[in-house]
């Protein structure tokens, strides 16, 4: 780990990695080595590298703040890329909509909103006289997630903002 963190603060990005790779093979039951390699890749936004990296961790430590931040953020950035898209072609594969929909609802339950965007200033819009580009995504009930459905968040996924509020913050604070 020591390596890991001179090369890291020398900048040589690939060498800290594989010392923290080297250090997680060495004491596999450490979690330490997978938390920095996923801090690191999502400093580089290598979401899908810090996904991994972070399950690695909580598999190790499933109460860890950080790693279910970095895993939730991550994934979220890496739907909101393939949203956008698949989106920009037009169509949607059969039933990724669908999807798409039960986990913005998921969302919307677990941070307690209404919508999961922030509807447009009125005086903007009125005075274009059209719509917003990004409209917001508003649903008038909770809708129970599909039993059996791979992309809805386990029952874990919320308890992170819970405790990192009940520290005096949000665990997202950490890696904006």
């Amino acid at each position: 780990m020591a390596r890991a963190r001179t090369a890291a603060g020398e900048g040589q990005r690939e060498k800290a990695r594989a010392a923290y790779r080297a250090a997680a093979q060495n004491y596999p039951a450490e979690k330490l080595p997978w938390l920095k390699l996923a801090e690191d890749y999502f400093q580089a936004r290598d979401y899908g590298n810090a996904v991994l990296a972070a399950q690695e961790a909580l598999q190790r430590d499933r109460e860890d703040s950080v790693a279910h931040s970095i895993l939730a953020v991550s994934g979220l950035r890496l739907t909101a890329g393939s949203l956008a898209a698949l989106r920009q072609d037009g169509s949607y594969p059969v039933g990724s909509r669908d999807e798409a929909i039960v986990v913005a609802r998921a969302l919307r339950d677990t941070l307690g909103a209404t919508a999961l965007l922030a509807p447009a200033p009125q005086n903007n819009v009125a005075a274009r006289g059209k719509r917003p580009s990004v409209p917001a995504t508003t649903v008038q009930r909770p809708v129970p997630a599909a039993a059996g459905s791979a992309i809805v968040p386990t029952a874990a996924a919320p308890a992170p903002a819970a405790r990192g509020s009940a520290q005096g913050g949000s665990p997202f604070d950490k890696l904006k």
